[in-house]
């Protein structure tokens, strides 16, 4: 096209469809690009998330293969699993860092058997509990609270219990469960509890099956080994703790008359010195991402068989 041909109007016109023709151009270019760029980025992010749970997976498989070790040198001696279980496992890996940790489940409180299978209250759980309620001082949640939480009548007869009519008072309103916990953080939907009260029994209570499920005195944190008794103090409790390291009960009439438990009073109902419910927490780093991934396992005395119960990638603060 020659311009100068054309009139001046006609030249004009033309040189502003150029104009917008090139501009078009370069914003569809722009954006294009911009666009492909978080294609690439979004699908990188995919890949690199992805990647991270797949190691996070196989340190699963790899717990799983130690707690089958543990299991298969149950008859030695000389062997600690409540030992073992406590040490982290640090691995690099290829292009990310692997952080791991076992946490033996029955080394707590369970939070179901406060309520019996037959829906009558575990009186010897339930002092237990408030014992460790006072011991770490937490006073925004009662244990009659958990109780109506469980049993399936709603009966508010517990003195600080409360039934669905409460919480359906609420804004917005709910019932209660009327079931066992299927996990520890349906506490936080107890009334007025504090977020620090919760962080504080985390460490020490779980949500397992209900009515067999029995409390490792060898893996028991120290405020749980105190909620046992109300004769126990803290110097007690750290010379058991340093006694256990080195020398762990073989059975619960040992743990009975071990001389430093010796007037404590304690109840051995509800005790074992083995564990069947296992909790591997494992912290993936790659690059700036990480993966997380909390697993429970249970693992049948008899044959060593585990089972995987659920995985849960949304907990932080996993490794301690």
């Amino acid at each position: 096209m020659i311009l100068h041909n054309l009139p001046q109007r006609q030249q004009g016109v033309a040189l502003m469809i150029v104009i917008f023709i090139f501009a078009l151009v370069s914003i569809l270019s722009v954006g294009m690009y911009n666009r492909q760029s978080l294609f690439v980025q979004t699908t990188a992010n995919v890949l690199a998330q992805s990647q991270a749970y797949e190691y996070a997976i196989a340190s699963e498989v790899y717990g799983r293969r130690l707690l089958k070790d543990y299991w298969d040198k149950k008859d030695d001696e000389s062997f600690n699993e409540s030992e073992m279980i406590k040490n982290s496992i640090l691995i690099p890996v290829e292009e990310a860092f692997l952080e791991a940790q076992f946490n033996d489940l029955q080394g707590r409180l369970n939070l179901n058997d406060l309520v019996m299978l037959d829906g009558s209250v575990n009186e010897v759980m339930k002092k237990r509990f408030i014992r460790l309620f006072d011991r770490l001082a937490i006073e925004t949640v009662k244990v009659d609270v958990l109780l109506d939480w469980i049993d399936d009548d709603q009966d508010p007869s517990n003195l600080e219990g409360i039934e669905d009519g409460e919480y359906l008072s609420f804004d917005p309103p709910y019932r209660n469960a009327s079931q066992p916990f299927n996990h520890t953080s349906e506490l936080l939907l107890l009334p007025n509890i504090e977020q620090s009260d919760y962080q504080n029994l985390l460490p020490h209570i779980s949500a397992l099956p209900q009515g067999y499920v029995y409390i490792n005195v060898n893996t028991a944190t120290k405020e749980v080994l105190q909620s046992l008794s109300e004769n126990l103090n803290d110097n007690q409790i750290d010379e058991i703790i340093s006694q256990r390291e080195s020398d762990p009960w073989e059975d619960i009439p040992s743990f009975k008359s071990d001389p430093l438990l010796q007037g404590a009073g304690i109840d051995i109902k509800y005790l074992g010195v083995d564990s069947e419910f296992f909790e591997i927490a494992t912290l993936i780093t790659l690059a700036d991402r990480k993966a997380r991934l909390v697993t429970v396992i249970y693992r049948d005395s008899k044959d060593g068989v585990m089972q995987v119960l659920f995985r849960d990638q949304g907990q932080k603060y996993l490794i301690t």
